[in-house]
């Protein structure tokens, strides 16, 4: 079926206007991409296929890791599309670590630290556990690499957290770490150990505002979705 044989609430184009790109699913953000599909397949069910392709199996995630070459032999895709697609891929990568590399950043919500960590964290191979420092307007103090490895392997302590706080000075702190399988959900130790991490700070009187799970094209607030108590 064509994409002009669908219903307007349906198409890709019309969903983004009323509902915004976040609403979208990769599939339909996907198809806006390559635009056109190929006779008897619209751009949506090509998306779908570049998405479940032998040649893909990480979904979206994998589309970083495809040539263009590669995406030219899925079926439908060809050239142009597969130039498309990377060069859409490049701009928000560029887009993404503009915005991290700005010190000026102000940690306002949940969505901008989100959007930090992703573009620090989402392709990393190992698990590491890092920190963001902030003053009294939520601003970006210092950026540490507080280890490798997972929360519990690693023993995240509670007392290097704070001494590098106190070192710079810092009123509030965001911890983040990823999850290289890509399933971004808290672990029971992950909110466990943030638990106890908030209330150490809450002793010495510093912070610990959020925790973000960095997954494979995705990321959590602990404090958004309810893991921990908003200070």
């Amino acid at each position: 079926m064509k994409m002009k044989e669908l219903h307007p609430s349906v198409r890709p184009y019309e969903r983004m206007e009323s509902s915004g790109a976040e609403a979208l699913s990769d599939e339909e953000l996907l198809a806006i991409i390559i635009r056109t599909g190929t006779k008897g397949r619209s751009a949506k069910e090509i998306a779908s296929q570049i998405l479940s392709s032998e040649n893909n199996p990480d979904g979206l995630s994998g589309l970083n890791q495809l040539s263009i070459s590669e995406l030219s032999d899925i079926d439908g895709v060809g050239r142009i599309k597969a130039i498309m697609i990377k060069a859409s891929l490049e701009m928000g990568k560029r887009s993404v670590t503009a915005f991290s590399n700005d010190n000026r950043v102000r940690f306002l919500s949940e969505e901008i630290a989100c959007r930090y960590f992703q573009e620090k964290m989402s392709w990393l191979d190992t698990e590491e556990v890092q920190v963001v420092y902030l003053d009294t307007q939520k601003r970006l103090i210092a950026h540490h690499v507080l280890c490798k490895g997972t929360l519990n392997s690693v023993g995240v302590s509670n007392r290097e957290v704070f001494r590098i706080a106190v070192k710079v000075n810092a009123a509030a702190l965001i911890l983040a770490h990823n999850h290289p399988s890509g399933d971004a959900k808290p672990s029971e130790e992950d909110v466990q150990a943030t638990k106890e991490l908030q209330k150490s700070g809450q002793l010495i009187g510093i912070d610990v505002i959020d925790h973000i799970v960095v997954g494979r094209g995705v990321s959590i607030s602990m404090l958004k979705n309810g893991y921990m108590e908003e200070i």
